[in-house]
């Protein structure tokens, strides 16, 4: 079967901002093309395109560690008392027997699960069918652990008072919390089990359009691992950039009522940056139907929601210091039956400052770069391309020009329903 992707290629201007954040809280920043840029990494552009994109098609999925809890929550709602309900919750977990998925101290799995959000309601339902049997083996568990809570207890409170000390009981409370819950589930008779363990797996198999999209991976359980169809690239400006600093002053009103003191509450520095970023993902269209049981009508919707999301999404970290709610200076999407092209060459060498700004040459160095591969590999895997623009200049290398978003994503869908059909 022929291959096909849509490729997505992306300028943005953004101004005075830090739409993403390193643990410094500093914007984030690559070195490429040997000077260091600011950059929006592709797991920010992931999270924002993919929560745009679950809000205009109704379907959500939900990244937690948290779905004992989620699931106790439902079972409490239909009668269980709450420390049951979070033991069977946890039992459930336990049941799909996968290597490295356990429990935390805090209740939740020891790792992030990506499930759709109806997940939740089909573990109570498991839950729910079975709770003569987890009723019993949750009773079972909640009453060794609290005999171990008690015994490491009175050890603590024989023990010496020393770091050491406290730390061996810590880690020997903890290591109790799951040694019960496991000890109690395995009673429960093998071919329970076994009904418990297919039918938990079932629900983490699951996928809805979002995973179908975005993927999923989840370690040592290969039926709920989807090979997502969109990859998306760091966001990198297409300039060298250092971040600037913003020292502030926060007024302390009750202090300037009175008119005895001057100066400020608060005083502290931020960083901020302002960049014209080039930015691009790729879905594969194929990838997508396959992901999603050959549904295509669904593909079409899901790329639909995409191409909407990935340009249009706002990024609102310290948007209520920066309201950086620009759009994009160009989209061009291009749909090819070879392989995906990402354009970020032609930023290899960064574009100079200038008094025109960096957006009229960024767009002419993209337009350039884009002639250059269609020289190189030919236009004949180019299914169509075509782009939208703020600019009033004319960019042939990037295909037919249209005047608006709408007209620019019906196009594509078109093309790809020719291909799909």
């Amino acid at each position: 079967m022929t291959p096909l992707y849509i490729d997505v290629h992306i300028i943005h201007s953004a101004p005075y901002s830090n739409l993403n954040r390193d643990r410094q809280g500093a914007p984030k920043t690559a070195t490429y093309g040997g000077v260091p840029r600011p950059r929006l990494s592709s797991q920010h552009g992931r999270r924002h395109s993919r929560t745009h994109m679950e809000e205009a098609l109704g379907s959500r999925a939900v990244r937690t560690r948290g779905t004992p809890l989620a699931v106790a929550k439902r079972l409490t709602a239909a009668g269980w008392d709450e420390t049951t309900a979070l033991a069977a919750a946890q039992m459930l977990i336990l049941a799909a027997d996968i290597k490295g998925l356990g429990l935390s101290d805090a209740g939740g799995t020891n790792a992030l699960l990506f499930l759709p959000e109806t997940a939740f309601d089909s573990l109570a339902e498991i839950a729910n069918s079975r709770r003569d049997a987890l009723s019993k083996a949750a009773g079972a568990a909640a009453k060794a652990i609290a005999e171990a809570r008690a015994k490491a207890e009175a050890q603590k409170a024989e023990s010496d008072d020393t770091e050491d000390a406290d730390a061996d009981h810590e880690e020997e409370g903890e290591a109790a919390e799951t040694g019960p819950l496991a000890a109690a589930y395995k009673k429960i008779p093998a071919a329970d089990r076994k009904q418990l363990q297919a039918a938990v797996l079932e629900v983490f198999r699951q996928r809805n359009a979002s995973i179908a999209a975005y993927g999923r991976m989840l370690a040592n359980e290969a039926g709920s691992t989807v090979a997502g169809a969109v990859q998306m690239a760091h966001s990198l400006a297409t300039h060298a950039g250092p971040s600037q600093i913003d020292f502030f002053s926060a007024v302390d009103d009750l202090i300037q009522d009175a008119g005895e003191e001057t100066g400020a509450g608060h005083m502290g520095d931020q960083r901020y940056t302002s960049a014209t970023f080039y930015r691009y993902a790729t879905l594969n269209v194929r990838e997508l139907i396959g992901n999603l049981d050959g549904d295509a009508d669904t593909a079409q919707q899901v790329i639909e929601a995409f191409l909407r999301a990935f340009p249009l999404a706002v990024m609102p970290a310290k948007a209520s210091g920066t309201a950086p709610h620009t759009v994009p200076h160009l989209i061009h999407i291009a749909v090819r039956t070879d392989r995906p092209v990402n354009l970020v060459g032609a930023f290899e060498t960064p574009i100079p400052a200038t008094t025109h700004g960096y957006v009229p040459a960024s767009l002419e160095a993209l337009n350039a770069h884009a002639a250059a591969h269609s020289r190189m590999l030919g236009t004949s895997r180019i299914a169509d391309h075509a782009h939208v623009t703020l600019s009033d200049i004319e960019f042939p290398a990037l295909g037919d020009r249209v005047d608006a978003v709408d007209d620019l994503i019906s196009r594509t869908l078109g093309t790809i329903t020719k291909h799909t059909s």
